[in-house]
């Protein structure tokens, strides 16, 4: 009987698990797909037909910015100790209902152990270059570029690490997170 509930449970945790990280994948899919206003409308208009109203937030700042946030994390297993706490997190922020900017963040542990943020830009005048900063080398990275930056390199900097979400140790670095992450100022070609 004992064996039997510990199956249950063992396997309950991992199609959790398993979910988990299909949707989170899923998210980062979408972020990287948004390319226009239209692109981030439909984006957030599916998820909250497919998770609900309360998966995306809205929120106004000052200066004429609108921001839908979406977040997922790994804390029911996470307080269970079989992962560390991890969320992938994407922002979209619009200004006068045109797209500003596309967020994508992950981040592992309590205070965060790593974490990579990723932010693309479609309304600055920046060079197609990658900027990679890290203020806790090599624990924590940010990564900006402009929406005209190439396909490939996009995709480099989407390539978020889903498993981190969970890997029982978490991701302990930026570039766990961010594979290349600090090479990629270095993909890009001179304009």
């Amino acid at each position: 009987m004992l064996a039997g509930v510990i199956l249950l449970v063992a396997l309950g945790i991992t199609a959790y698990c398993v979910r988990l990280r299909s949707t989170a994948k899923a998210l980062i899919a979408s972020a990287y797909s948004i390319r226009t206003t239209t692109d981030a409308e439909r984006e957030i208009a599916m998820w909250r037909k497919r998770s609900g109203r309360d998966l995306w937030t809205e929120t106004d700042h000052t200066g004429g910015d609108h921001s839908y946030d979406a977040e997922i994390d790994n804390i029911p297993i996470a307080r269970l100790r079989i992962v560390k706490p991890t969320s992938v997190a994407v922002g979209v922020t619009m200004r006068q209902g045109k797209l500003r900017s596309v967020t994508l963040i992950e981040s592992t542990g309590w205070y965060p152990v790593a974490s990579v943020w990723v932010q693309e830009w479609f309304d600055e005048d920046l060079k197609n270059r990658f900027h990679v900063a890290g203020n806790r080398r090599p624990s924590t990275a940010t990564v900006e570029f402009p929406s005209t930056m190439p396909e490939p390199q996009r995709e480099k900097a989407f390539a978020i690490n889903a498993n981190c979400l969970i890997k029982p140790n978490g991701c302990r670095s930026a570039e766990e997170i961010l594979p290349g992450v600090w090479h990629l100022e270095d993909t890009v070609a001179p304009d």
